[in-house]
């Protein structure tokens, strides 16, 4: 699980943040989206009918909750799936290599491969999920003062 935290201002109604967090979830796809006082927890991955440029393709499940008296919302992401599925494809990928080739280079190409496929993947659904959430709260409803 990656955990980060993500400030927001004060005129931010803290009372509405997580339903509209939800909101937004539900229109990048998510399945499960539930809400649970201050705290949202949603299921995404790949095993959805989403293009690969989904925000949420990366992480297979998440949970945010929003703090009201530090004004953050703190995320939590898993990238297991991410894991999981890029050893079962370079692991088969590596197979075939290592049975045509008889080579370590061969091996030495799919754990490149794999840290390219994770890290790269993983980096980018940060990045991407960070600025999906900052734009939601950008949009958050605001206190009448």
């Amino acid at each position: 699980m990656y955990t980060r935290v993500i400030s927001f201002a004060g005129d931010v109604d803290v009372a509405m943040l997580p339903a509209h967090i939800a909101d937004g979830l539900r229109h990048l796809d998510a399945r499960a989206v539930e809400v649970n006082q201050n705290h949202v927890s949603f299921t995404g991955g790949i095993f959805r009918s989403v293009g690969n440029w989904n925000v949420l393709v990366p992480f297979g499940f998440g949970e945010l909750a929003v703090d009201s008296d530090a004004r953050h919302v703190r995320y939590r992401v898993s990238f297991r799936q991410l894991v999981i599925g890029a050893t079962v494809m370079v692991g088969i990928m590596g197979g075939f290599i290592w049975y045509e080739s008889h080579s370590w280079q061969g091996l030495l190409f799919a754990g490149i491969g794999w840290m390219w496929i994770v890290g790269g993947n993983f980096a980018l659904g940060i990045s991407r999920f960070e600025s999906f959430l900052r734009r939601v709260i950008v949009t958050a409803p605001r206190l009448k003062r």
